[in-house]
């Protein structure tokens, strides 16, 4: 069994593939639960039978604790396998510093070619919003960052003294008004359908400097928020929204790598 991990700004979501490449459990938990051998020991004795683990896959955007990492998997004798630009990928990254590349963007665009050469857009919704491209012919076009929800939502309150810190995760969902009538209802329009039309904008102005054409167009979304804009976001294209996409792209670059 194959151990993947996505090791996020705030929150890791682990999951345990078997020998035929099928999730068979997946946990998420902070990542700030996760930052000593200890902390990992507890997480994954309580999730995860670890002594069937044969290899592990990591993505991490949280240097300070790969060595966390390492050490612990060490008690199981194994080396586990860090996604970078510097392994063996089926994609060509296009980008001025190739290693500056989150390996949660790369294991999403590796694994997207891998599944069907199409022009193809990643849009990966967390503590970040990521929208990544990737073209026919495997080359990384470059993509965008921006702030995810609750990001958005907590910067209001670092720079206004009325302005309330709203809890996204708690709260969002898609709002019933595009005209708030109270202050928490105006900040979640704006956040929630601000977001909404960041997204939709890039993907139109994306696909229209590319020439990419509804039957040649595939749009994935993953990250813990994607779910709130899938069924809201009209393209040419397909939509494909798959929650453990990153996971799978781990996965694969292991199976690349390794196998």
């Amino acid at each position: 069994m194959l151990l993947a991990c996505d090791i996020g700004n705030s929150s890791s979501v682990f999951g345990i593939f078997d020998t035929e490449g099928n999730i068979v459990k997946t946990f998420r938990v902070n990542t700030s639960e996760m930052s000593s051998v200890k902390d990992l020991n507890q997480n994954f004795s309580k999730n995860f039978d670890l002594k069937c683990v044969e290899g592990v896959s990591i993505s991490s955007v949280v240097p300070s604790v790969d060595n966390v990492y390492k050490d612990f998997f060490k008690k199981f004798n194994i080396d586990p396998l860090f996604i970078s630009s510097k392994i063996k990928l089926n994609i060509r990254i296009c980008a001025e510093n190739p290693e500056q590349l989150g390996s949660d963007r790369i294991a999403n665009i590796s694994y997207a070619h891998f599944v069907s050469q199409k022009f193809q857009i990643v849009v990966d919704s967390g503590t970040a919003l990521t929208i990544d491209a990737v073209n026919e012919n495997g080359d990384f076009l470059g993509g965008i960052i921006f702030p995810g929800l609750s990001s958005l939502a907590a910067c209001l309150p670092l720079s206004t003294e009325k302005l309330p810190l709203i809890n996204i995760t708690e709260n969002i969902g898609k709002p019933q008004r595009l005209l708030g009538t109270n202050t928490e209802m105006s900040i979640m329009s704006g956040v929630y359908y601000g977001t909404l039309f960041l997204i939709k904008g890039f993907i139109e102005n994306i696909c229209g400097y590319y020439n990419a054409g509804i039957n040649n167009l595939n749009v994935i979304f993953t990250g813990g928020q994607s779910c709130l804009f899938f069924e809201n976001i009209n393209i040419k294209g397909k939509k494909i929204l798959d929650e453990f996409f990153t996971l799978k792209g781990i996965k694969y670059l292991y199976d690349l790598n390794v196998n």
